[in-house]
């Protein structure tokens, strides 16, 4: 599940897409990689910064590829 907030500055997008900042790329545990990898590049598409649960925020385009 992935959330949006927007200020006039941003987009925060919190989501659990990316374990953290670091990676992994490719998550093992994926049931379904490709569907992951899709949902990904569309939340890059929008987000400014990246809030996953666990770790700190980042700037989207630091996000693992």
């Amino acid at each position: 599940m992935t959330t949006l907030a927007g200020t006039k500055e941003e987009v925060y997008v919190f989501t659990h897409v990316w374990w953290s900042k670091r990676g992994p790329t490719d998550d093992p545990i994926a049931s379904d990689p490709a569907a992951l990898r899709r949902h990904r590049k569309r939340i890059l598409r929008i987000a400014d910064t990246i809030v996953l649960r666990h770790g700190a925020p980042f700037p989207a385009p630091y996000a693992p590829r």
